[in-house]
């Protein structure tokens, strides 16, 4: 059993344990325990109560019983079954089960992924309404479930217009940061393996990392978490990304982002040759759809080659090049 698998199996015990009609006082503390030995433990706990009083749990069990176990009589329709659950501790064991199989498989077999090939936006409605926009050359995992929405950029840029919902929490992963939304328009830019820009258009978000305070951004609100570290950002003043127009504006940013920002665009590789330049600070606005504009326009401003292959393009410090 991966751990996985074992803290969901560890937060379906408790859940039966909080759902029986006693609860043994005792047991309190070490549930606090549990509680507080991991914010995956709480995570994976939340998600589990979420579904326990679902209505996806209660199809389920009137599925199953239609071929009742004898002595068990089948749930009334819109019938709430942790009544009956109070009543039967077989038959809650039974749904327990049912409960971690739900938890452990569905979210697999529910997974849709979205990609974007260089120079092609793309724009999707998800299950629940939701409209995202995708950049070229990106990655986005979406998991709609009937208790949770999450979603997962795995590289790109994407701008989500998420419908509103009191009971589903719609969260947004890059890397090691969080996004909650409150019910918003934003837009989530990753920009490295340790890097991720948001910002805010409409309503607000929660951004955060383990171990940091959420930050709340609303409209007009930008925020940046490199390496962990999440600060806010000028206010924006554009009433929709930049990158729909095919535009960036850099603000000290190292030019390693500013070419992955190109090469959502361009079909031939980027390369750059040299590690100092992937750090080099970089600052203007740039039309990043066309890769001979910003490429000349780096050439030109901070001293560095560019040279064009049949296959690649690369960029080495002046003087370095082989021409």
């Amino acid at each position: 059993m991966n751990r996985e698998s074992q803290i969901a199996e560890e937060a379906a015990a408790w859940i039966d344990r909080i759902n029986q009609p006693v609860f043994d006082a005792a047991a309190g503390p070490a549930f606090d325990a549990w509680m507080a030995a991991s914010a995956r433990h709480r995570e994976v706990f939340a998600d589990l109560q979420a579904l326990w009083q679902s209505e996806a749990l209660v199809e389920a069990l009137n599925h199953a019983e239609s071929a009742p176990a004898a002595g068990l009589a089948p749930l009334a329709s819109g019938a709430r079954p942790r009544r009956t659950w109070r009543t039967l501790p077989q038959f809650a064991a039974a749904a327990c089960a049912l409960l971690l199989a739900i938890v452990l498989i569905l979210p697999a077999l529910s997974t849709t992924t979205y990609r974007t090939l260089a120079g092609k936006s793309r724009s999707v409605v998800l299950a629940d309404g939701s409209r995202v926009d995708m950049s070229g050359d990106t990655e986005l995992r979406v998991q709609i479930l009937p208790w949770k929405r999450n979603a997962e950029l795995v590289r790109g840029e994407v701008y989500f217009d998420v419908r509103h919902e009191s009971a589903r929490a719609f969260r947004v992963e890059s890397g090691s940061t969080t996004v909650r939304v409150l019910g918003t328009a934003f837009n989530v830019d990753r920009q490295g393996p340790t890097r991720t820009a948001v910002a805010v258009y409409r309503g607000a978000v929660e951004v955060g990392v383990a171990d940091q305070a959420d930050l709340v951004l609303r409209k007009g609100d930008g925020a940046r978490v490199v390496d962990g570290h999440v600060t806010a950002q000028p206010r924006i003043a554009v009433s929709a990304p930049d990158w729909k127009s095919g535009w960036f504006e850099a603000s000290d940013i190292p030019l390693g982002v500013l070419i992955g920002k190109v090469q959502r665009y361009s079909a031939r590789p980027i390369l750059l040759q040299d590690a100092a330049l992937q750090a080099l600070p970089i600052s203007g606005r740039f039309h990043v759809s066309d890769t001979d504009r910003v490429l000349k326009a780096v050439e030109t401003a901070y001293h560095v080659d560019v040279a064009y292959g049949p296959k690649t393009i690369a960029i080495r410090p002046a003087g370095n090049a082989d021409r």
